[in-house]
């Protein structure tokens, strides 16, 4: 066995042209699969995490963005099914000079836990942070990372949703979920007073026992406000949130083909460089047949080179994509991608990339290997003269 393995080592050392032009085609088709998977994965994280079908959005039914009266609310909240209720108010705006954007929400700060998805380990105690400061604000990973803030520094807000009217606020802690990195919350009554906005309302959620309470309750708020001068629409979180990001779901389809692409190309290619690989060693394998080397052996050398140099190709891979999103997030860039913004490159990806490569070398290597254990010593020194 340790010949065998002296002998591996030996033989992928030996070909370091072709391991190398071969590493290189698996290191940059593993980096663009990462940045394709990533995105792909972002977005059906983003569906799951909003996925329920007993949590109600309540929009006004034809004006976009939303918006209908305050006074509606209370009624909504009283509707037979509703276990609890919150509301959004919009503001967005830039948060540096750089112009990096962030998504404000105005909101109850007694249920947010409960209200938001991803946010049931917030500690509470940063909720009585918020509720203790007026400007208080819990903002997202993503909006830290461009203001470079610690908690306990103040940010300005230049809004585009409410030209003119730009807020402060205090960050009193950051939020636990990659579903919010770009938005903060912050108190309802702050935007109320501060913007003399106390009459209208963008977006009510609701939450309900069970899906089946959820479909009368949106039937019957909607019959509730039907002759009311602003309509209002109520449906799912699914739904909402899957008509929202129906045009992404295309892009979604896109790109999985992209990466079905992607792999079936790494293991053609891997597969073309290892056929060539054995027909230059034709002879060297008839020699291992006539050093009593049994043809499983010579099978397992080629699929063990090709596992090897695709495994090592897709960490490298992934870790030029993720080592470029980690420094892109830092700000070491001259520009920074936004693609990387909106999209980081988690480092799971990095044993992801590990994993694709070997088992794109292990597909690509099958055929040449089983060709390889076959190669008659006759035949290997027929031209020899």
């Amino acid at each position: 066995m340790l010949k065998f393995i002296g002998l591996f080592l030996k033989n992928l050392g030996r070909n370091k042209v072709r391991t190398g032009l071969t590493a290189m085609a698996v290191i940059v088709l593993v980096a663009i699969y990462t940045l394709a998977t990533t995105v792909t994965d972002t977005i059906n994280q983003m569906l799951a995490a909003h996925s329920s079908q007993s949590r109600l959005i309540v929009r006004e039914k034809w004006i976009m963005p939303s918006q209908f009266p305050i006074r509606y609310v209370s009624k909504i909240a009283e509707v037979e099914g509703v276990d609890d209720w919150t509301a959004w108010h919009f503001y967005a705006g830039y948060v540096d000079d750089a112009g990096h954007a962030g998504a404000g929400l105005a909101t109850r700060m007694d249920n947010l836990r409960e209200m938001h998805p991803g946010l049931d380990d917030l500690d509470p105690a940063l909720i009585e942070a918020v509720e203790a400061d007026k400007t208080g604000a819990l903002v997202g990973q993503w909006i830290m990372n461009q203001l470079d803030a610690r908690v306990g520094q103040k940010f300005t807000v230049r809004s585009f949703t409410h030209l003119g009217e730009d807020l402060e606020f205090k960050i009193v802690g950051v939020l636990p979920s990659d579903i919010w990195a770009r938005n903060f919350f912050f108190r309802e009554d702050y935007y109320q007073e501060a913007l003399g906005e106390k009459d209208h309302v963008n977006i009510v959620w609701l939450r309900t026992a069970d899906e089946k309470t959820g479909r009368r309750v949106a039937a019957e708020v909607e019959q509730l406000f039907e002759n009311a001068p602003a309509k209002l629409r109520v449906e799912t979180e699914s739904a909402g949130v899957g008509r929202f990001l129906g045009r992404t779901s295309t892009v979604v389809h896109l790109i999985n083909m992209v990466v079905a692409i992607l792999l079936i190309d790494m293991v053609v290619v891997l597969s073309n460089s290892i056929n060539m690989t054995v027909r230059e060693r034709r002879r060297e394998m008839a020699i291992l047949k006539i050093l009593g080397f049994q043809p499983r052996f010579i099978l397992l050398m080629i699929v063990g080179e090709a596992v090897t140099v695709g495994a090592l190709g897709g960490l490298f891979g992934a870790g030029l994509a993720w080592g470029a999103s980690v420094l892109n997030l830092a700000g070491y860039f001259p520009m920074r991608i936004d693609f990387l913004l909106q999209f980081p490159i988690p480092a799971r990806f990095l044993l992801h990339g590990f994993v694709v490569g070997a088992l794109v070398g292990f597909l690509g290597s099958i055929i040449p290997a089983w060709n390889a254990r076959k190669v008659q010593v006759v035949e290997a020194f027929s031209n020899v003269g």
